[in-house]
């Protein structure tokens, strides 16, 4: 019995790197839109809004999202898909999703420099506050 040397297909060796890139280009893309939120914060008189449309944070979201649409069309032709159709499915589940997250996201920036870091607090505690009552018809 003679065992074959492990052989990594180039598919493979795709998705790893895709998905280290975008895993890199994440944390990058992450702390320069924290960095610009400090900058906000730190002097608001003088910023009204959180400035996250700089060239270099669209770079780096696009490099984030090129990166992820590679990762998930790579690793859909493991399945045996065509290489042409798995990232054809990738492109259509991941750049819209990007697209929508890039809206949301000025959406909550927006947000929170009009009423700051509380007006997008999701885990608001409601107990101490009485119920409503209904009015008698």
């Amino acid at each position: 019995m003679n065992p074959e040397p492990f052989v990594n297909p180039p598919l493979f060796t795709l998705i790893m790197i895709s998905n280290f890139l975008a895993i890199i280009f994440g944390i990058i893309f992450k702390d320069m839109l924290e960095y610009q939120v400090a900058i906000w914060d730190a002097d608001r008189s003088v910023e009204f809004d959180v400035q996250y449309k700089t060239p270099k944070i669209i770079i780096t979201y696009l490099g984030l999202t090129l990166f992820t649409t590679i990762f998930m069309g790579s690793s859909l032709c493991v399945f045996g898909l065509p290489l042409w159709f798995g990232f054809a499915l990738g492109a259509i589940v991941v750049l819209p999703t990007c697209g929508l997250l890039w809206l949301q996201m000025g959406s909550m920036l927006r947000l929170m420099a009009i009423g700051g870091s509380a007006a997008i607090d999701i885990d608001i505690d409601y107990s101490d506050r009485p119920l409503p009552s209904k009015p008698d018809a």
